[in-house]
């Protein structure tokens, strides 16, 4: 094999020949001094012959600038950490380029010296030779390739691309990407596809396109925004027509084609068959015959295609068929309910219309399907397809999608959610959703801190209908985002007119949020804080409302938005806690500020009610956690009574108001409700007469000192009341008694005059000032009195001062420990 005379040290001419009879290369760099120092041969490859060492701006200026970036990186992580480190990189030496691994092995001690080896891989492309290269990749793929510039633009299309259209090169480059125009879609269309592609980055689906020739085709086309320096940017986009791409392979023969995309009639049948003979007694199959109506004309084969292609995408995998040309025939297996046969039937018709969040950019259908269920009213495959067909024919098609049961009673079920469906559809479209607002009250001031933001939407219809009917048919079709987004800036900007008219700055909102479907899109919170942060509102008195089940279906996500919600100050609350998950210990992995007790705990509660005792627990471990509790469904008098003795900390409810419009909300003057506060739990009172003691030593007026002192003696009292008809007249203390009394007495000093000091009276000594209580005095207003005067005794008196008992400073502060100890 021939040398390349040019570079001696790789074979013949290759491009990307490996290099030969290069060793590796060791080197050393003094970053005090930023030398670099290596053998000879490598200073000479990277130019410097007469040169014995290099700086580091010379080493490094024969990197790319990311590589570069990245080496820096990476010497820092070995000077910091000791350990060694490897990096691919571009080399460009003198007159070649190479592929090359830059080993970092080590650093000195004192991290001055910086210890590696550069290997040389391979040969690499100069930069013309690159860019050579590129263009003839572009050239050649067989993705048909178009880039426009920032105002759609054409500058440059491949081989591939005029092969599609039939322009040649010199035809298109500098014309508007308009120009591949089909004429089938609305202005609108356009600018919201464009949109799309600016937010997110990309788009990918299929399109109608008009050729050079005035041919409308389809064509599968990802469309993407290349942003490049200094604010410019690109749009780049790759397809490839599906007439012309519309055989698939077949499943047992990849290397030949087939002129069909789906099973025949025979096929399908057979397969159809296969599954019914091993079918579990818990299961059953639905068979579905339908028909496909686009607005933009599709030849046969690319309809088949945009079937098979969209049946693919079912959560529900089911098995495809094509009857004729225009009649498509499915089948699932599912389980003996009509809840599952709903859904599988409802998914796969909103799938097949291809209706997405990214505003109905695509081809978008109508699909009339009629449908059999086994065991229901066919006992056959051969039953099931013949019902599911005749169920098509008998019904009328219109505009709308429509699915007609063969059997009565499921259609008749059907029926209503299909036609709330279509006229929930119509609303969203003509944008009838309003606002209404539900206020949630603080117990302890019976004051609105917050109010909830609630949805309300009408439908053209006599049918009755509820707006949480309405919410599960917008969350099965997905719609319910549009519905949240909605609510949400509305709400946002009705805030501070709500503040403004109650003289309230710390007013709050609470907005629900449903992350049903976000187990697929993943971008429901996000969407949410980006509508919060372009609001001009106080974002901290903000709270989102998430549903306890919808969180734990993908709780790990949620977890991860909820964070950057709180981030920004925002609260976060678990809705309707109780109907789902029903574990406390739950609450623990749910990074929540709020839990609100759903309404089907509250209404009618009852002391003593496991209802009770759940909510009593919930408001103790949510308080430990440092949240708080709101019961919603308030309706009565009793139930506010009952979970303010609970601590609940919020309410919300019709006892309260019912949701209103902005205009009712604003009739009003006020954010209180005092006459509710008659019905709020007083507590468990505690008077003088519970703590009081009802035993203890009397003494009268005119007993003599040495009785009292015989009393202090045998139960080491501190004081005794002294009683006259039945009434305290005052007080002896030990202190006073030891003052009245000869110190001498008992000792061997003792005489006659100190034994005389027992003979005094006690009204010559005892004090007058006690403190005379009454026996319904609260405890609260005895601590306030015991301060004031921490060493005298409470006598707590009857209603015609009868003495009933005494307190001390020690009853009163026992009573406040034992309190402490029930409340922990």
């Amino acid at each position: 094999m021939k040398r390349n005379k040019a570079n001696p040290m790789v074979e013949d001419e290759s491009s990307f020949q490996q290099v030969r009879d290069f060793p590796v290369q060791p080197w050393s760099i003094d970053l005090e001094s930023n030398q670099f120092e290596c053998p000879k041969q490598l200073l000479t490859l990277l130019g410097y012959p007469k040169q014995s060492q290099l700086t580091l701006s010379q080493l490094f200026a024969t990197l790319e600038k990311p590589q570069l970036q990245l080496l820096k990186k990476h010497i820092k992580q070995v000077i910091q950490t000791g350990q060694a480190l490897s990096q691919t990189v571009i080399l460009n030496a003198f007159q070649h380029r190479y592929i090359a691994d830059i080993n970092i092995d080590s650093a000195s001690a004192n991290g001055k010296i910086l210890k590696g080896s550069i290997e040389l891989k391979q040969s690499f492309l100069t930069k013309q030779q690159e860019l050579e290269f590129l263009n003839s990749l572009f050239a050649k793929s067989m993705e048909s390739l178009m880039i426009a510039d920032a105002n759609h633009r054409i500058i440059k299309v491949n081989r591939a691309m005029c092969q599609e259209t039939g322009y040649a090169e010199h035809e298109l480059l500098g014309r508007p990407a308009a120009i591949f125009k089909s004429g089938r879609y609305t202005d609108s269309f356009y600018q919201k596809l464009w949109q799309h592609v600016d937010k997110h980055k990309v788009w990918s689906g299929e399109l109608l396109a008009r050729s050079k020739q005035a041919e409308v085709y389809t064509h599968e086309v990802t469309i993407q925004r290349i942003d490049l320096p200094k604010h410019e940017h690109v749009y780049v986009s790759s397809s490839h027509r599906l007439d012309s791409y519309a055989d698939l392979w077949d499943a047992d023969d990849p290397n030949q084609r087939t002129t069909i995309h789906v099973p025949d009639k025979n096929a399908f049948t057979k397969k159809l068959n296969a599954d019914y003979q091993q079918l579990g007694k818990n299961q059953t199959i639905i068979c579905m015959v339908f028909n496909v109506s686009l607005a933009q004309k599709l030849s046969s084969i690319t309809l088949q295609w945009l079937v098979a292609q969209r049946f693919n995408q079912l959560q529900h995998p089911g098995h495809l068929g094509i009857l004729s040309n225009k009649m498509f025939a499915a089948y699932w297996v599912a389980p003996k309910r009509v809840e599952d046969i709903e859904k599988v039937l409802k998914q796969s018709l909103h799938t097949l219309e291809g209706e997405t969040k990214e505003q109905d950019i695509v081809l978008s259908a109508s699909i009339n399907a009629g449908v059999s269920v086994l065991h229901v009213d066919a006992n056959s495959p051969i039953q099931l397809l013949s019902h599911a067909t005749q169920s098509l024919i008998a019904n009328s098609q219109g505009d709308s999608s429509s699915l007609h049961y063969f059997d009565r009673r499921l259609s008749k079920r059907f029926s209503r959610k299909s036609t709330l469906a279509i006229l929930l559809r119509k609303a969203l479209a003509a944008n009838q959703v309003s606002v209404y607002y539900q206020p949630i009250v603080d117990i302890e001031q019976l004051k609105i801190v917050k109010f909830e933001a609630l949805c309300r939407i009408k439908l053209d219809t006599e049918m009755s209908y509820g707006i949480q009917e309405l919410i599960d048919i917008a969350e099965e079709y997905k719609w319910i985002d549009k519905i949240d987004a909605i609510v949400t800036q509305q709400a946002l900007a009705d805030l501070s007119l709500l503040q403004k008219h109650f003289d309230s700055p710390q007013l709050g909102m609470s907005l629900n949020r449903s992350v049903a479907n976000d187990s697929v899109s993943h971008c429901c919170l996000e969407e949410t804080l980006d509508i919060l942060k372009q609001s001009c509102v106080d974002l901290s008195l903000i709270t989102v409302e998430l549903t306890e089940s919808a969180y734990f279906d993908d709780s790990y996500y949620h977890a991860k938005w909820i964070d950057k919600l709180k981030a920004h100050q925002i609260s976060i609350a678990l809705d309707d806690f109780g109907t789902g998950y029903s574990s406390f210990s739950y609450l623990r992995q749910i990074p929540v500020n709020t839990v609100k007790i759903d309404r089907s705990f509250v209404s009618g509660l009852s002391e003593g009610s496991h209802e009770y005792a759940m909510i009593d627990m919930l408001c103790k471990l949510t308080h430990k956690m440092g949240g708080n509790v709101v019961a919603e469904g308030v309706e009565s008098a009793q139930e506010l009574n009952l979970l303010s003795k609970l601590k609940v900390d919020k309410l919300q409810g019709y006892l309260f108001d019912k949701p209103q419009a902005l205009g009712q909300i604003l009739q009003k003057d006020t954010l209180y409700y005092p006459h509710l506060k008659e019905h709020l739990h007083q507590g468990d009172q505690l008077y003088a007469k519970n703590i009081m003691r009802r035993h203890f030593s009397k003494l009268g007026l005119d007993d003599q000192l040495k009785r009292a002192a015989e009393k202090f003696a045998a139960k080491q009292y501190r004081f005794i009341l002294v009683i006259e008809k039945s009434h305290c007249v005052g007080v002896l203390y030990q202190s006073d008694l030891n003052a009245a009394i000869s110190p001498y007495l008992n000792t061997e000093g003792e005489q006659q005059r100190d034994l005389l000091t027992l003979n005094k009276r006690v009204h010559q000594v005892m004090k007058k000032d006690q403190l005379e209580v009454a026996a319904d005095t609260p405890l609260e207003k005895l601590f306030q009195q015991f301060v004031q005067y921490p060493y005298t005794v409470a006598v707590v008196t009857g209603p015609s001062g009868v003495c009933l008992g005494l307190i001390t400073l020690e009853d009163m502060l026992r009573q406040q420990l034992n309190q402490q100890s029930d409340e922990s």
